[in-house]
């Protein structure tokens, strides 16, 4: 009879752990009734140049720093490199501060010393991915910006229009993370200049930012991404120099409340009107630069 009672409660016991396992298998399963947020697509509000999908959170404020170093001159002879330090030397940089006003927009400035450039941006959470049942492919946000050129002009003979100082700058930013590991960028980009170099040069620059993330741990990522202008190619400026795609290479590394973005660019422009329309550096040894991205976040939520 005991070990009749035994068997009994084994068999009895193995059933309800085997209907527990169906269950949470089903639960598992069972599409959502409602559609969940897809959260941390890219480590930071920056690929490495490009802006990205991720924005700051409501009463949240990012202290940034974006550093390029000049052209490293690897190609070159040993003195060229080595006598500035392989691009060390020298270098741009933009200062700026993001705010949050809601989960969906967000505010930012900045003053980079590429032509003494202040900056203002807007951008804001149009749509964003989700899974579960009625589920979004895809995040997207508008970015908008304008940039204002502060450098006094080397030709003292016309009319310094401050209006002719403004660039403006238009993008959606289309994101999806497909898993843990892996997410693209895409930026359909529109650009425009009040007052260009030369007569040959058009006002309007078309663009497409391309990205792409690869989660390597839960602290570190690598990060690519292109640039093609679609209707400025062959272009010069009134130095004779020639404009050239941006591309870019980085890591992210996350550390507590900061983000170190670690990269290498043949951009030194640091704002979209300059590293996308007016990258002067081909892509080579010669002019790759070595450069980083530093932001540190705060909350004023009490």
């Amino acid at each position: 009879m005991r070990k009749l009672l035994l068997f009994i409660f084994v068999l009895f016991a193995n059933t309800i752990v085997n209907a527990q396992d169906d269950l949470l298998k089903m639960l598992d399963e069972m599409p959502s009734a409602k559609a969940q947020p897809v959260i941390a697509t890219f480590k930071s509000t920056r690929l490495v140049n490009l802006h990205t999908n991720e924005q700051m959170r409501a009463k949240h404020l990012d202290f940034r720093i974006q550093h390029r170093f000049q052209a490293m001159g690897i190609e070159k002879s040993n003195h060229y490199g080595l006598y500035n330090l392989f691009g060390l030397d020298g270098a741009q940089m933009r200062l700026g501060l993001e705010y949050g006003i809601t989960n969906k927009l967000m505010l930012g400035i900045g003053r980079s010393t590429s032509d003494k450039t202040y900056d203002a941006f807007v951008k804001y959470k149009i749509a964003e991915q989700t899974v579960g049942k009625k589920s979004f492919p895809v995040g997207i946000n508008y970015f908008g910006n304008i940039g204002i050129n502060t450098m006094e002009s080397a030709n003292k003979n016309i009319n310094n229009y401050l209006t002719s100082r403004f660039s403006y700058a238009h993008q959606l930013l289309i994101a999806r993370k497909f898993n843990d590991y892996f997410s693209i960028l895409l930026a359909p980009t529109f650009i425009h200049y009040n007052l260009v170099d030369t007569k040959t040069q058009p006002n309007d620059v078309y663009a497409i930012g391309l990205g792409a993330s690869v989660k390597i741990s839960p602290s570190t990522r690598f990060n690519v991404e292109y640039i093609p202008r679609l209707n400025t190619k062959n272009q010069i400026n009134a130095s004779g120099e020639s404009y050239y795609n941006s591309v870019s290479i980085g890591f992210d590394i996350e550390t507590g409340g900061h983000v170190f973005q670690l990269h290498f660019t043949n951009s030194n422009g640091l704002i979209e009107q300059q590293f996308i329309g007016r990258t002067v550096n081909p892509i080579n040894l010669t002019a790759i630069r070595l450069g980083f991205n530093l932001s540190r976040t705060f909350s004023f939520v009490f």
